[in-house]
């Protein structure tokens, strides 16, 4: 909104600032009910195991987990898809929110606020299902080195692996 001409007219300026002033207030009450908007964002998006609710900044507000057969690994794995699609559909829904309530006065402000949740949450190709759990851990390169054998008593290792406390078979004299 540009600011007013006031012109030579002390009358015509009162009444261009009063304009101008109205015209803010306005915006502004757009843009709160714009955010008001965007807050009740609430978008639910389902896979075989799992369903995932997110608010509009993308925060999980409700999981569940419907097959209590898949292992640790697979929930995981199809959470982690669940809740990206449901973070992917934000966007769209802060887009219509923007629309409705700032409509084409303000849309440069709808259409910066829109981009702003396009590069934080990118759309995701659709996931018919999740990707295959992650393998367990890894085997290990080589048979772990066999343990050396005890060394001898020295002046500082009085008692080896066999320590039972008892020291009668044992000198205190080195």
């Amino acid at each position: 909104m540009q600011p007013p001409e006031f012109g030579a007219d002390p009358a015509q300026a009162e009444k261009a600032l009063q304009n101008w002033a109205q015209g803010l207030q306005e915006k502004a009450q757009r843009t709160a009910a714009m955010q008001q908007e965007i807050s009740r964002i609430r978008v639910t998006e389902r896979g075989r195991s799992v369903s995932v609710t997110v608010d509009a900044e993308g925060v999980p507000t409700d999981v569940r987990f419907n097959d209590q057969r898949a292992s640790g690994a697979e929930l995981s794995a199809e959470f982690m898809v669940v809740l990206r699609r449901a973070q992917s559909r934000i966007a769209d829904q802060v887009t219509a929110a923007t629309k409705s309530t700032l409509g084409d006065r303000d849309a440069k402000i709808a259409n910066a606020v829109a981009e702003n949740y396009r590069q934080r949450f990118p759309t995701a190709p659709p996931a018919a299902s999740p990707p295959p759990a992650p393998p367990g851990p890894p085997a290990p390169a080589s048979p772990p080195a066999p343990a050396r054998p005890p060394a001898q008593s020295s002046p500082t290792q009085a008692h080896g692996a066999h320590d039972d406390g008892d020291f009668s078979d044992e000198s205190f004299l080195n």
